[in-house]
């Protein structure tokens, strides 16, 4: 085989394996990126799971603080501790720190 033969040899297959090399390469970016998207969403589905538990912990208590507050023992101490009421006939005082 002369030198020029093979020469033409190799530029007849230098376009088919280029565009196999080009053509694998964009199939293997295509099947990276859906894998890449997908995992970026796994860990913000994480992030998002973690946030909710936070915020239902935090219902809870509020639903707790509430139900505490439907009772009547609950609102009279709130009044009596936060606003300083008293029943009628009742009287309130204050006791001031001393005074330097």
């Amino acid at each position: 085989m002369s030198v020029q033969a093979t020469i033409d040899t190799a530029r007849r297959w230098a376009l088919p394996v280029v565009l196999a090399g080009l053509a694998i390469t964009v199939v293997v970016t295509f099947a990276i990126m859906p894998v890449r998207i997908w995992l970026d969403q796994r860990e913000s589905l994480g992030e998002a799971r973690e946030d909710l538990a936070e915020v239902q912990a935090e219902v809870d208590e509020l639903n707790a603080q509430h139900s505490l507050l439907e009772t009547d023992a609950e609102v009279e101490r709130q009044a009596r501790e936060n606003f300083d009421l008293v029943y009628p006939g009742e009287e309130s005082y204050r006791i001031l720190p001393a005074g330097d």
